[in-house]
């Protein structure tokens, strides 16, 4: 594992994290993923049970194209960006190919966007099943909450996509992982603005430039409070290159995950 700030990412690329992705649901394996941006990787640094919360998953996977030049920095290059959104549309697809089917449950933001992110991933893949929907304002140690743990135990679904953002989504992951029934646990942000349609994801120039977080920042300004967080992240990770050199990017052997 390759730890930027003392997270432990997975080096797996995209092909890699698919598969093996799709070899725990294939085993009914309870799996948890976080995609990790660094947004998350500094409020991990700066509350301890958040960071407990994300290092206590399966696999951490780098998401957002920072990540990526911090793996650089500290010496040790990541192999792609393995975003939630171009994640899980590649494990669909991965087992569309092979004609196996695909029970999801979705979890997170209003009723209306959560159903159209539902309906939408139905009419993209033939051989997916949503059996359940459900908004992500509830309260937590609410009997809401208990509620959505249950009938998400009911589904069992192979996919559970949690898109309340951080830390939420991680923490109601960590928190019901052995009681939820599902075989893949992921957190996945605004995917569900993006599968519904309320928001554009950035053109794919943007994309390959490493440049979807300006793009997210011109379409949303308000963004603009959490993007601060970029150039701490930035200068904290040359400060950790200057102070350990290229034993910065620590390898951790104390768990094996992918």
């Amino acid at each position: 594992m390759l730890k930027i700030l003392t997270v432990p990412f997975a080096e797996s690329n995209m092909n890699e994290s698919v598969n093996w992705t799709n070899e725990r649901i294939e085993h009914s394996l309870p799996t948890f993923i976080v995609t990790a941006n660094p947004e998350i990787v500094m409020k991990a640094k700066k509350d301890s049970n958040f960071h407990e919360v994300i290092s206590s998953a399966d696999m951490i996977t780098p998401d957002g194209i920072g990540i990526i030049y911090a793996s650089k920095i500290l010496g040790h290059s990541l192999k792609e960006r393995v975003g939630g959104y171009d994640m899980l549309h590649a494990l669909l697809q991965h087992r569309e190919s092979t004609g196996v089917s695909t029970k999801l449950f979705l979890l997170g933001s209003t009723e209306d966007v959560v159903t159209a992110a539902g309906e939408k991933l139905r009419e993209m893949y033939q051989y997916v099943q949503v059996t359940g929907t459900h908004h992500g304002y509830f309260e937590t140690g609410s009997d809401e909450e208990s509620f959505i743990v249950k009938r998400i135990s009911h589904e069992k679904p192979d996919l559970l996509l949690v898109g309340a953002g951080n830390p939420k989504q991680e923490e109601f992951i960590y928190r019901f992982r052995n009681d939820l029934g599902a075989s893949v646990m992921i957190g996945v942000g605004g995917s569900f603005d993006i599968l519904s349609g309320r928001i554009c994801r950035a053109p794919e120039l943007f994309r390959k430039l490493g440049l979807e977080w300006f793009y997210r920042l011109l379409c949303e300004p308000r963004r603009m409070k959490r993007q601060m967080v970029l150039p701490v992240f930035a200068l904290q990770v040359l400060a950790e290159r200057i102070r350990n050199g290229s034993a910065a990017a620590e390898v951790s052997s104390t768990k094996q995950r992918v």
